[in-house]
């Protein structure tokens, strides 16, 4: 389970940073425009986001020995 919660967040951090930034990186100024300011509306659920799945990362961690 730990290790598909670590999966899950790297998806997340990199899924919004592509939807975010990838077609201002492509030269489309009109939808990199409309992502960007999509990608601030979505930034503090993104946030939230990380912090829940990293708690869970860390409630599913099996305790050291």
């Amino acid at each position: 389970m730990n290790v598909a919660l670590r999966v899950l967040l790297l998806i997340w951090v990199l899924g919004y940073l592509v939807a975010s930034c990838a077609p201002i990186l492509n030269g489309h100024l009109v939808l990199g425009t409309l992502a960007l300011f999509g990608g601030l509306i979505f930034f503090i659920p993104w946030v939230i986001g990380i912090v829940v799945i990293a708690f869970l990362i860390q409630a599913t961690n099996p305790p050291r020995r």
